[in-house]
């Protein structure tokens, strides 16, 4: 008995670290979709205020740097860029990792090649919230699988 009692005890401490894991989690993927958003009203003013913290020689480091692969994918006709999977893993108390799976499509609705694309982000917090501090292109028929950390 007293070991059922035990088992259940950390049955439903694993439970509790879990659920505190996924709204941790919960907070990076609304970090990536706020991103999307602000990525496809090409608003590169927030982008660089509130969701990017890169450090230079990153082009996009700067608001001018954001704004300049705005107009250079616009150039090739880029409109906006779909949403195909967010994947938000915690790995520590102030870090996290970002998968994001999209397509870059031009008014017309057809796609920029590749059609289908992957990013890994990696995040920090900071006191004013969690920002991307690296962008890390991969291949498309790469995938990330992770769990959050409970701590």
């Amino acid at each position: 008995m007293r070991r059922l009692i035990l088992i259940a005890a950390v049955l439903m401490s694993a439970a509790t670290g879990a659920a505190r894991a996924d709204e941790r989690g919960a907070e990076v993927k609304a970090v990536m979709e706020q991103y999307l958003s602000l990525w496809n009203a090409h608003d590169a003013a927030a982008i660089n205020a509130r969701i990017y913290r890169l450090d230079p020689p990153n082009p996009m480091a700067s608001e001018a740097g954001i704004a300049a692969e705005f107009a250079r994918l616009k150039a090739q006709g880029y409109d906006h860029s779909t949403n195909a999977g967010i994947e938000a893993c915690v790995v520590g108390p102030d870090q996290a990792l970002a998968e994001m799976r999209f397509s870059r499509l031009k008014a017309d609705g057809t796609a920029l090649p590749p059609k289908d694309r992957a990013t890994l982000y990696v995040l920090r917090r900071f006191p004013d919230g969690w920002r991307i501090v690296r962008l890390i292109g991969m291949s498309a028929s790469a995938k990330i699988s992770c769990k959050s950390a409970t701590d």
